[in-house]
């Protein structure tokens, strides 16, 4: 059988790392070739370590922190759809003309297809329709990926491609990187718990985040792939704090944040009462199809 592929789709550099890097982790340790596109150089991202970037450079040594992840993860080089930064909540940067919020609809989708019928992945990745964090940016991609999964199929949908030999075709997966309900309490209960000063979340009610357990579809342990997990994150040095928490705490502690990793499978639809599962290979045909170890 020929080799598994997977498209992964995100935002912002270091979404990769901090929302999905188990995942793809896990996926190029047992060989499946994973693609990564990314929206934007993160422009509008905090650079919480003095003298690691300015405004004017932080967009250039965000593409490199990008670059050093996809290393860690063993992931080929960035796909950049060199849109920008949309900044959060309503930063004026979400009115910039090259803003992503901005790019129109079927100019990202388009461009998604070709990508995906170029490379044809098994299984694509993204954001949840809620964007793990309600960012704007995270949303779209996953609004464009989504779209573009489903047309990527249809001969009829910019036939245009043919002509660079580029024919129909649909991915067998499309899953969405989620977390549980209540993640940044937990989180919060446990750095605390391990001598660390953090504050206890605003309440959930006003934002909520994160998924209910009876409505994952794949749960994922990742503790073997952690070190490389934190690999990948510390490579986005701009966007960590100097004291970095997972620099001061037991290991358990961060086994017990990080170890776990979800998704949701939108594509094909799963039936209601469909079993919780913890491997995601299984069923898929072009590749190794037993769970991840």
């Amino acid at each position: 059988m020929s080799q598994l592929r997977m498209l992964a789709c995100f935002a912002h550099p270091d979404d990769e790392a901090f929302a999905a890097s188990g995942v793809l982790a896990a996926s190029t340790a047992r060989g499946v070739q994973v693609r990564l596109l990314c929206a934007t150089c993160g422009e509008e991202g905090d650079i919480r370590q003095p003298g690691s970037a300015t405004p004017e450079t932080l967009a250039k040594v965000r593409y490199a922190e990008l670059r050093r992840s996809c290393q860690a993860l063993r992931v080929a080089e960035p796909i950049m759809l060199g849109y920008r930064d949309s900044g959060w909540g309503d930063a004026p940067a979400q009115y910039h003309p090259e803003a992503f919020v901005q790019a129109p609809a079927l100019e990202v989708v388009q461009r998604l297809v070709e990508e995906i019928r170029r490379w044809q992945p098994h299984m694509v990745l993204t954001f949840g329709p809620d964007g793990m964090s309600g960012h704007k940016d995270h949303k779209a991609i996953c609004r464009h990926t989504t779209a573009a999964v489903h047309l990527a199929g249809d001969p009829a949908v910019f036939p245009e491609h043919a002509h660079s030999g580029l024919g129909p075709y649909t991915p067998q997966r499309l899953w969405y990187v989620t977390r549980l309900s209540g993640y940044r309490l937990h989180r919060a209960t446990l750095l605390r718990q391990a001598g660390l000063t953090v504050p206890l979340p605003e309440d959930d009610a006003a934002r909520p985040l994160g998924t209910p357990l009876e409505a994952i579809h794949i749960q994922l342990d990742v503790t073997p792939y952690l070190e490389q997990k934190l690999a990948s994150m510390r490579c986005h040095q701009t966007q960590m704090d100097a004291e970095w928490a997972f620099d001061n705490v037991p290991w358990e502690t961060t086994r017990a944040i990080l170890g776990t990793e979800y998704l949701l499978q939108a594509h094909p639809a799963v039936p209601p009462g469909t079993p919780r599962v913890t491997g995601f290979l299984a069923g898929l045909t072009g590749g190794h199809s037993g769970p991840l170890p």
